[in-house]
């Protein structure tokens, strides 16, 4: 109700109509996301009524057809089974997603991360694709150098059309900018902007009846911005290059990233380099806390851990924020290289551009560095890839055998001193005619420092004794993929197995053990 009557204000109000309008916007988007449905061309509200209800359904009908009749919109309405369809079909739903974009982008990216409720998560991703423009145009007029080069970017979408000046500024990066003293036609500017992809605002000046529209460099070459658009600002690059007021370097940095379209977190920039001990060292060094934040958070929502308690946890990435005018860091470990891998390799947008990124900026450094962190990425890339039943032949001690690995458990176990994590496998090794069930629990611990270390134990009373329980274990370890041990002997006879990290490097491309681990999940 207050909504109405703020949209009821008279023409002197005109500003606060429009905050109204927006709230009201909000509202309904609220309602839809809730008690509503949404299609390719249509936005519906279902609205009932229950006995505990405080406002009767009739009101409510009343109240949302009002409000989306004062805000500008045609609904269509009609009563099915006792509950009443207020709908918004094709340009009508259009318009609503459009002006409901604002709130659709900062939900879209809350809702990426959290997956919450995938119900609304599909309305938002209808919603936000229902928004764009289906016919996009965009080309630049009017070029000048003087100062600074400048021109006029004419976008046309579905019919609109707008001016805006694009200039090249200090630093060699590109503004957007629009300003004016009639709030509705930045409005519309800025809607139209929305609708070819560009994330942007309408802003005031703070002491007159001034509105602008400023749009960064990376606003406008996000890939969320139609390639038209992108297209058009390349050409103004180009023009400022053959004006001689943008260097090569600087056009071919500029015009790479507007042709290939920055993904939202795309500016973290990370150094790759290799130590003499062939060790790589992935990681960003930022000079002010907003650019370290962002790199932080972006590593965060990529589920990687900076911090964790128990001996079983894997820290990714260590971070220092910049303080009294030193740089800070973000360091990605060996950990964290092989996370990216996996989770690049199940699908993940932004893990995939990671990854690429690193291996582009490994190799400025050589073909050296580039295999050196695709081996990381390699060995992430196959955790939790294999599950068991697996048969392979195999041969031990001269003689060939087959193994089939049936089952396997992994789970973690607190002792007195440490905590272990137990690998326990179930398998048949066949030799000629002979068939003996093996069941075997490799147990890994962590020392001071990180490393680890495991071991299996052989058993006396095992079939053929322990020379023949060593000769069937060794020929499961095999075919799980873990080919160096030692082995300690007890009366010239093995006793003990001894594994290393390697060994549990392996381990984790079976997928019970990468999720006892917390990883594949």
């Amino acid at each position: 109700m207050n909504v109405l009557r703020e949209l009821m204000q008279g023409e002197q109000d005109a500003e606060k109509r429009e905050v109204a309008k927006r709230r009201a916007v909000g509202m309904l988007l609220h309602d839809v996301l809730g008690d509503g449905t949404v299609t390719a061309k249509e936005v519906r509200l279902y609205v009932g009524g229950g006995e505990e209800d405080e406002v009767p359904a009739e009101d409510k009908v009343d109240l949302y057809y009002s409000l989306f009749k004062r805000i500008g919109y045609e609904p269509e309405m009609y009563k099915e089974r006792g509950v009443v369809h207020i709908k918004l079909y094709g340009g009508e739903a259009k318009k609503f997603a459009r002006e409901a974009l604002p709130y659709l982008l900062a939900l879209e990216r809350m809702l990426e991360v959290v997956k919450s409720d995938e119900q609304i998560y599909s309305k938002v991703a209808k919603l936000t694709e229902m928004a764009r423009a289906e016919k996009v145009k965009a080309r630049v007029e009017g070029f000048t150098v003087g100062k600074r080069p400048r021109a006029r970017l004419v976008v046309e979408a579905d019919g609109a059309a707008a001016e805006y000046q694009i200039r090249l500024v200090k630093g060699s990066a590109v503004k957007l900018r629009f300003i004016t003293t009639d709030r509705a036609e930045a409005e519309r500017r800025i809607a139209l902007l929305r609708a070819v992809g560009v994330r942007a605002e309408v802003k005031k000046e703070c002491s007159r009846d001034v509105w602008y529209i400023d749009v960064s460099t990376n606003a406008l070459a996000a890939d969320s911005v139609h390639e038209e658009v992108r297209k058009a600002v390349v050409e103004f690059l180009k023009q400022c290059r053959e004006a001689e007021a943008l260097e090569e370097d600087a056009y071919r940095y500029l015009a790479g990233k507007f042709e290939r379209g920055m993904p939202e977190w795309g500016e973290i920039r990370f150094s790759v380099k290799l130590t003499k001990d062939g060790t790589v060292v992935v990681q960003y060094r930022p000079s002010d806390p907003q650019s370290f934040n962002k790199a932080v958070n972006f590593l965060r929502e990529l589920g990687m851990r900076d911090s964790c308690e128990g001996e079983w946890c894997f820290v990714h990435f260590t971070a220092r924020e910049p303080e009294g005018g030193r740089p800070g860091h973000v360091y990605i470990t060996a950990d964290g290289l092989k996370y990216i891998g996996w989770l690049a390799s199940r699908g993940d947008e932004r893990a995939q551009w990671l990854k690429e990124t690193l291996l582009k900026e490994a190799e400025r450094k050589g073909v050296e560095v580039r295999e050196r962190l695709e081996q990381y990425f390699r060995e992430g890339e196959i955790w939790g890839s294999v599950k068991p039943p697996i048969e392979k032949e195999v041969e031990v001690e001269g003689k060939k055998v087959r193994v089939r690995v049936e089952e396997v458990e992994a789970w973690r176990e607190k002792g007195e001193k440490k905590e272990h994590l137990v690998v326990r496998i179930r398998a048949k090794v066949v030799e000629g005619n002979s068939e003996v069930a093996v069941e075997k629990e490799a147990k890994f611990y962590k020392e001071s420092g990180g490393r680890v270390y495991g071991y299996v134990n052989i058993h006396d009373n095992a079939e053929g004794g322990r020379e023949a329980d060593y000769a069937r274990t060794a020929a499961v370890l095999e075919v799980l993929g873990i080919e160096e041990w030692s082995v300690t002997k007890e009366r010239g006879k093995p006793k003990q197995i001894k594994l290393t990290g390697g060994a549990l490097q392996k381990l984790m491309n079976l997928e019970p053990v990468c999720a006892a681990l917390g990883i594949c999940r």
